[in-house]
């Protein structure tokens, strides 16, 4: 009997739009839009954990016709990492959404272990 794996995904009507025709430039170009980016991510990923998906969709590079994703694993990183962008931005009610899935997934690595 074969196991099957079931990922949900949240895909965002909002989602970032890259420009990139390759990943140097994609680069470039994200550290350009880097509180932009930081805001979606941040959007996104505590949309998703509301949701409780396995993978949110952060961005889209039209010209390779591929989605810019984060998966679960990397949810807590990714908030960490962009939550001093929120706090720039003074995205205050986000940023209190943001530290609140951060506790919580800190918790849930800590009982994991």
């Amino acid at each position: 009997m074969k196991s099957a794996t079931f990922v949900t995904k949240l895909k965002l009507n909002s989602m970032l739009q890259f420009n990139a025709e390759n990943f140097e430039s994609l680069e470039t170009e994200a550290h350009e839009r880097a509180e932009e980016v930081g805001i979606a991510t941040v959007e996104a990923i505590c949309k998703g954990l509301e949701l409780g998906v396995d993978v949110v969709n952060v961005g889209y590079m039209k010209n390779l016709n591929m989605d810019i994703t984060c998966d679960k694993d990397g949810f807590l990183e990714a908030l960490t990492i962009n939550l001093s962008r929120c706090e720039a931005a003074e995205e205050y009610e986000l940023c209190i959404k943001a530290r609140k899935w951060i506790k919580k997934l800190i918790h849930e690595e800590e009982q994991a272990t």
